[in-house]
């Protein structure tokens, strides 16, 4: 059910004042004595092969175990990042220090990261960890500086739009002081999904909670990350967040900005955007075709085939819908008593689809929905 208006902004304002809640006195803080102890704390706590360093500046600490010429390259890509989005959305500098731990990958198993990712950012701590030194850290960056822009203002964003622009920096790079982004293989699976009439409408998109988005994890990212792409080369992504923040209080989704901005209905914007996607040229072409696919361990089960861990960085890995432990009785449908049957019965499906799937969990049947990856044949 629809939440009414005014209740939903009632809402939003108090999730906004719970969000922001930790920044209280922030800037009263000593930052450059805060920065310091933070840099002995974390390398008491990490030990020997740890270095630290102090970007005053940015409010940025260093906690390193990476070689010393990785280690400064990384510190000139997210300085020259920092320095560029001053210039395009996040222009305040963060309110507070920023943790950038770069650990080895014994200790980054042991930080408990969210599922089997490279990097995440905790705005609880301010604290990014990261094993990645390129697109990933870039991504978890941008969740810093939108976290510390979001308390500034008292707002809180939804995911569409946290996880589009950190998806659509991800992707770009800087040069002279500014930012620019290109094509990417993620091209062809929203293209798939526009084509097949299987993507959600923008105004779902605007409306769509994070757990909806992270069970739609493998069309979801591009998805965003295409709308803001969109946006960019419109020359418009800087007016969109201006509006956006500016007109937070009536609508939290982004919708209205969306309309303002473009001077259209929402859904005269998704068909002029879909027109716009499937009009780009990817910038590869698969030599081979592509299957549905996974990404799941398997070992057989009384009943089915047990979820035995799942391959890095697949699908299933990402949305996080099944887990270890779970036995899979059937897909879309058709039953998996072996994992043959299981790999037949994702392979019958289209890359990118939407499933669902019968499981054992803790004993009981349930049913769960999944999105399917591609792999090349």
């Amino acid at each position: 059910m629809r939440m009414l208006p005014k209740l939903g902004r009632v809402l939003a304002v108090a999730g906004a004042l719970l969000f922001t809640a930790r920044a209280v006195g922030a800037e009263a803080l000593d930052l450059a004595a805060d920065a310091k102890a933070l840099a002995d704390l974390h390398r008491h706590k990490l030990g020997a092969g740890y270095e630290t360093d102090v970007d005053a500046r940015r409010h940025l600490v260093y906690v390193s175990a990476l070689d010393e010429k990785t280690f400064q390259r990384v510190k000139r890509t997210l300085s020259r990042y920092a320095d560029a989005q001053r210039g395009l959305l996040f222009q305040e500098p963060f309110l507070w220090n920023v943790v950038v731990v770069l650990p080895t990958l014994s200790d980054y198993r042991r930080s408990s990261p969210p599922g089997e990712v490279a990097g995440y950012y905790r705005p609880a701590t301010r604290t990014l960890t990261s094993i990645s030194a390129s697109d990933v850290l870039i991504h978890e960056f941008t969740h810093a500086l939108h976290h510390s822009d979001q308390v500034r203002r008292h707002q809180r964003h939804p995911v569409w739009i946290t996880e589009g622009l950190a998806t659509f920096f991800q992707g770009a790079w800087t040069q002279a002081g500014t930012l620019d982004a290109s094509l990417d293989a993620s091209l062809a699976t929203v293209q798939g999904a526009v084509r097949e009439e299987s993507l959600p409408s923008l105004r779902e998109l605007c409306d769509m909670d994070p757990e909806t988005f992270r069970r739609k994890a493998e069309v979801c990212y591009p998805y965003v990350r295409h709308v803001m792409l969109y946006l960019y080369r419109e020359g418009r992504l800087r007016r969109f967040y201006e509006t956006y923040t500016a007109g937070y209080a009536s609508d939290t989704t982004g919708r209205e900005a969306l309309e303002t901005l473009l001077g259209k209905p929402l859904d005269e914007i998704d068909s002029a955007w879909r027109a716009w996607l499937l009009a780009l040229e990817p910038p590869w072409t698969p030599a081979h075709p592509v299957a549905a696919h996974l990404g799941v361990r398997m070992r057989p089960a009384e009943r089915g085939v047990l979820v035995d861990g799942f391959l890095r960085g697949s699908v299933a890995e990402r949305a996080g819908v099944l887990k270890v432990g779970d036995v899979i009785l059937s897909v879309a449908g058709r039953a998996t008593p072996t994992a043959r049957d299981l790999g037949q019965a994702v392979r019958a499906c289209k890359p990118g689809a939407t499933v669902e799937m019968e499981i054992l969990r803790d004993g009981a049947r349930q049913v769960v929905t999944q999105v399917l990856g591609a792999v090349r044949q």
